[in-house]
């Protein structure tokens, strides 16, 4: 689809030939974005949760743009994965209630702690260059900050859920920037061996 609404753009003299192969990329990046924002948008319908994974999803999505961590090589399980991770803030809501405010505190610090450490991670396809480093690393401090601050807001005021929300994604986040440490890892390891 990509390939002809690009190829359908160069002969409306919209884009030029040359430019062509990044338009494609930004054309099957946005179909891959608003199918998962649709995806989330009929979880949080069919189990009756939309705040809560609306929440999650903004929170989510906004902080692991500039963190970085696992990604997978296959965009299908890509896409399977982060459609079950939306099934984590709708089922979990209420184990987050009997938690002691000690173990959602050192958690949260925990989670934060390594995201701020280790943001941003480059991966295998794509290191960052100083600059980029640079950028993405203030842009992931301050949103882990700001979240860390609404959730304190939305706990105080009571809003549980869209609460925990916004600390799973911070847990969620810090979980996966250490399981994309140990891919790169693993795979520097094997490199290595060749």
């Amino acid at each position: 689809m990509s390939g002809w609404l690009s190829l359908w753009m160069q002969e409306r003299g919209i884009i030029e030939k040359e430019d062509s192969e990044i338009y494609q990329y930004g054309i099957r990046s946005g179909g891959i974005i608003l199918l998962n924002l649709i995806t989330a948008f009929l979880i949080g319908l069919f189990t009756e949760q939309l705040l809560v994974v609306c929440v999650f999803t903004l929170s989510f999505m906004t902080l692991r743009s500039f963190t970085g961590g696992f990604h997978c090589d296959d965009s299908l399980f890509c896409y399977i994965g982060s459609s079950l991770v939306l099934f984590i803030p709708v089922y979990m809501g209420g184990q987050f209630a009997s938690l002691s405010v000690l173990m959602v505190v050192l958690t949260l610090a925990a989670a934060a702690g390594i995201i701020i450490i280790f943001s941003p991670m480059h991966s295998k396809n794509r290191r960052l260059d100083q600059k980029e480093k640079k950028h993405f690393g203030r842009c992931a401090r301050t949103i882990t900050a700001l979240q860390a601050a609404v959730f304190s807001l939305l706990w105080y005021l009571g809003y549980q859920d869209c609460a925990c929300a916004v600390y799973e994604s911070i847990c969620i986040t810090a979980v996966f920037m250490l399981a994309g440490k140990a891919k790169l890892f693993i795979q520097f390891h094997m490199e290595k061996r060749r």
